[in-house]
Order: structure tokens, then C-alpha cells, then sequence
């Protein structure tokens, strides 16, 4: 018999065996269970009887009030949905930033910071579940710049290097998926060793505007940049970029990585979709005056993922028959702590990261991104708001029909504008 064919079996023989009251039916129904069941004859009369109550709940009895729940909605919203493992270290740096702007009960605050990081999944499992295009890169020909830098494998002294100044750089295109026309790309330059990371848009990813990006980043790096690792797109291997480093940066160590090699720039990569995707989708960004904008919201997503968003980093990965068994670091920290806790970064520079935080609140980041977000999606949903040349530089263009990237671009959680 199926499941259902015996569920169906077993609720008739119930009824039967109880509306009878002598012993020898009873028993004749039980014989006649334990034949089509095969249950022993303890199990069917247990089984069979009226009197039988459902189990109770196993587990630890949930705990909590719907005070405590509300805030930690509030404080995992404001930290774009981290995992409990990752907010539990900044709880209390974002709830002293919620503090400063609206009354909060001491009892829901006292509830929150006394939740593990366990107690944090179980208490928004339901409402995480209520909250519910790869092109080829162009080819050129680029051949001579690219023998002259060494491949990655060859100069990093391993693929994950623990202390900070090894950086990996690469862009995103805001195409639409159609390479046609020119449009806006961001690069991202992450330090493999802390987490720290560097956003910048530029203008079809020209030549001296990712000079100059990487110009910012090494210079406003709070530690010192060791090596520069990139793919083989040109727009990293060119006579300006080689220039620079030549003059400028002989110090650090350039290397590229293998041709269809994802994985030699896994963390830069993964960047790209967390910082990059996540923020502004995958949409189309035509429009070079929308470039200061979108400038300013890389600073805020940078200044909010380096201060205020702690990681798990990597400690070993062991192959183990057809399982890969990984294992993270024991208390996560954000970019910030690990290179204020780095021996090899300077009191100057440390001191400059302590000044941003100071400098810096998590609740007006959130706002402002929040903002500069919809003044965005604004001007990208109403094209007539550009200017003359820009319409007409649109039109000559290409004559092709892209996806609005305002319908991709992440929006902005209602809480925190109204908290404010």
C-alpha cells in the first residue's frame, strides 16, 4: 500500500475499533490491522486508540516577544540582510545608530543583543521566506602588453594571501546584455587579505578613467598596495596603465590572470556581484551624465561595506573524497578591524580608519544610498529630464532596444527612510 492508502486504511479501522465494546471485536480488529500492516500488536492498539493526542512540539519552546522580532527585522534590513553569523558581531554598532534617531525599549534592545547567531536565523526564517547573462569579454590585440606582466601563479605566493596589499581588480559592463554602443562600466579593486574594497564608475572603460580609478584607490588605500592582479582585458593592459605603474608604482608587482581562469580572480569576482550587481542590477546605464552620480553612490556602498559589514573569511579548504570541507574564521570582522588588528599597516593608516568611522554613521550611509538610489531610478525613468545632446547622442547610438537597468536597481528598504 501507498502512504495515502494507508493513512485512509488506518482512519477507517479507528473509527471501527471505536465504536466497539467488547473485548473479542476489539481483539478481531486488531488481528486483522496488524495483518494488513504489519505492526506488532502494542503498536495498533496504540495506534487504534480514541484516546491518543497529537505529540507536542520538539525542540526549544520559541522565545521572544514581538518587540525584540520587530527590531531585529529592523537592524537586518539596515544591514542588507546579513546572515545571523555575520550581524551578530555588528548588532550593536547598528543599534546604537538606531538609538540616536528614535526611542527604542530597553527590553526589545536588551532581547536583540542577547540573541545568538543561531537564535537570529530562526527568529527571520519567516520573514526571509516572506521576502522572497555572461558575454564574452571583447578581443583585442594585446598581445605584447600582455607577455610583459607575469601570470598570477607565478608571482603570488599563494592564491589567498592573509595579510592586506594584494589586490584584485576587475570591471563590470552596465550594458544591458548588448556590448553595442558605449555605456558605463565600474571597476572594482578588492584587497584580497582584509576585504577591503574600492568601486569606481567609468565611461566605456577608457584607458586614462581607469588610470586614474586606480590612481584614487592606491592612494586612499589605508595600507600599502603589494600587488595589482587584473584579467587580460584592455583596458588594464594599455600604454597608460603601463606608464603608471613603470613611473609611479615600480613597487608593486603587476601579474594578469590565465585566460578563462575565473577562479585566479575569485575575489574580486565575487565583489562584482555583491557590490556591483546587487546595487545597480543588470540593466543598461547609456547616459555619461549620470556618471558623477553613480560616483558618488560607489563612495557611500564602499564606505558602508568597509566600515559596517563584517565577512567570513576563508581559513583552509580540504578535498575530502567528493566533498570539499571549508573552514571560515570563528568571529567575522569587517574590512576595517582586520587592518586596525594587521601588524603590517601603520598607525598613520590605522588612525585614518578610526576617522572614518567616527566620521561615518550607518544610518545616514543607508539613507543617503537609499537616496542617491531613487534620484537614479528617477532620471533613468524619465529620459526627458536629459539634456538636448544626450537624447540625440542616444539616437545615433545605435538604433537597438535595451532593458531599463531602473527596473533592476536595488530598492531602497522603507524602514530606513521612515526611521529617520
Amino acid at each position: 500500500m501507498t502512504k495515502a492508502e494507508r493513512e485512509i486504511h488506518l482512519a477507517i479501522t479507528r473509527r471501527r475499533y471505536t465504536h466497539l465494546r467488547t473485548k473479542k471485536a476489539k481483539g478481531r480488529i486488531l488481528d486483522e490491522y496488524c495483518e494488513m500492516s504489519g505492526h506488532s500488536r502494542k503498536h495498533a492498539i496504540k495506534a487504534l486508540s480514541p484516546k491518543k493526542t497529537p505529540s507536542r512540539r520538539r525542540g526549544c519552546p520559541p522565545g521572544g516577544t514581538h518587540e525584540g522580532t520587530a527590531l531585529l527585522v529592523k537592524l537586518w534590513t539596515l544591514s542588507d540582510r546579513l546572515c545571523g553569523k555575520l550581524l551578530k558581531p555588528v548588532l550593536g554598532l547598528y543599534l546604537d545608530s538606531l538609538r540616536r534617531r528614535q526611542s527604542l525599549s530597553s527590553g526589545a534592545c536588551a532581547e536583540v543583543l542577547s540573541m545568538s547567531a543561531a537564535t537570529i536565523d530562526r527568529r527571520l526564517r519567516v520573514v526571509k521566506a516572506r521576502s522572497g547573462g555572461n558575454p564574452h569579454r571583447r578581443q583585442s590585440s594585446l598581445a605584447q602588453h600582455r607577455r610583459e606582466v607575469p601570470l598570477k601563479v607565478d608571482t603570488w605566493p599563494e592564491a589567498y594571501p592573509k595579510e592586506p596589499g594584494w589586490i584584485e581588480a576587475d570591471t563590470v559592463a552596465h550594458s544591458g546584455g548588448s556590448m553595442a554602443g558605449s555605456f558605463i562600466w565600474t571597476l572594482t579593486m578588492t584587497d584580497v587579505g582584509s576585504g577591503w574594497t574600492g568601486l569606481d564608475s567609468v565611461w566605456n572603460k577608457g584607458a586614462m578613467g581607469v588610470r586614474d580609478a586606480v590612481d584614487v584607490f592606491i592612494r586612499e588605500a589605508p595600507f600599502t598596495v603589494v600587488a595589482f592582479n587584473s584579467d587580460n582585458g584592455g583596458e588594464f593592459f594599455n600604454g597608460h596603465l603601463k606608464a603608471y605603474f613603470a613611473s609611479r608604482c615600480r613597487t608593486i608587482r603587476r601579474s594578469r590572470s590565465r585566460s578563462w581562469q575565473k577562479n585566479d580572480n575569485a575575489h574580486v569576482e565575487q565583489k562584482n556581484g555583491v557590490l556591483v550587481r546587487g546595487l545597480f542590477g543588470y540593466g543598461r546605464i547609456d547616459d555619461p551624465d549620470l556618471l558623477p552620480m553613480m560616483k558618488q553612490i560607489d563612495r557611500t556602498q564602499c564606505l558602508i561595506k568597509n566600515l559596517f559589514t563584517p565577512t567570513m573569511r576563508l581559513l583552509s579548504k580540504e578535498r575530502q573524497g567528493s566533498k570539499c570541507i571549508k573552514r571560515y574564521e570563528g568571529a567575522p570582522k569587517t574590512p576595517a578591524q582586520r587592518l586596525l588588528e594587521s601588524p603590517r599597516v601603520s598607525e598613520e593608516n590605522k588612525e585614518s580608519i578610526r576617522r572614518l568611522i567616527r566620521t561615518h554613521d550607518i544610518c545616514e550611509l543607508k539613507a543617503s544610498l537609499d537616496a542617491q538610489i531613487r534620484l537614479l531610478a528617477k532620471q533613468l525613468n524619465h529620459p526627458s529630464g536629459a539634456s538636448g545632446d544626450t537624447l540625440q547622442r542616444r539616437k545615433d547610438d545605435t538604433q537597438q532596444t535595451y532593458p531599463s537597468v531602473s527596473s533592476h536597481l536595488r530598492q531602497p528598504e522603507p524602514f530606513t527612510v521612515a526611521c529617520l
